[in-house]
């Protein structure tokens, strides 16, 4: 369990252990997914202009969130394996409550069971659905 959480802007430096946590966590997590669609220069991609944050444990890159500012809407939040059901989420979560205008969005692969718990566990509801090209989805937010 994590105890030494901080959470900082994300600094040039950090793009590599992202790149890599971004990687993981999308094989692990879009298990219904060909994993060979997912690469590790997508987090370059999938980020840019969007205020990335990174969670740290004591030292250690633990995770990141990532926001769409011009809409409040999560974009991504990662937390890699070996730091997960200790807080980091959480944390991640509630700099964004603290630091975007309400009402905070963003989308959940409904087959992505686990990060639909964590959410619905948080105060965040379902305001929505729809589809991408990774499946079925619910569109949520935190009032």
């Amino acid at each position: 369990m994590a105890t030494d959480i901080s959470i900082r802007p994300f600094i040039e430096a950090d793009r590599q252990r992202l790149s890599e946590i971004y990687l993981l966590c999308r094989i692990q997590a879009f298990y219904w997914c060909d994993s060979e669609q997912f690469h590790l220069e997508d987090f370059n991609a999938d980020t840019e202009s969007e205020e990335v944050y990174v969670a740290l444990s004591g030292n250690e890159i633990a995770g990141f969130i990532a926001v769409w500012i011009q809409d409040s809407f999560i974009h991504h939040l990662y937390v890699d394996a070996a730091y997960r059901a200790g807080g980091i989420g959480k944390a991640l979560l509630a700099m964004a409550v603290e630091r975007y205008p309400a009402p905070l969005k963003l989308k959940c692969l409904v087959k992505n069971e686990a990060a639909f718990s964590f959410y619905k566990s948080q105060g965040w509801l379902v305001v929505g659905e729809g589809s991408d090209d990774l499946g079925d989805y619910y569109l949520m937010e935190y009032r």
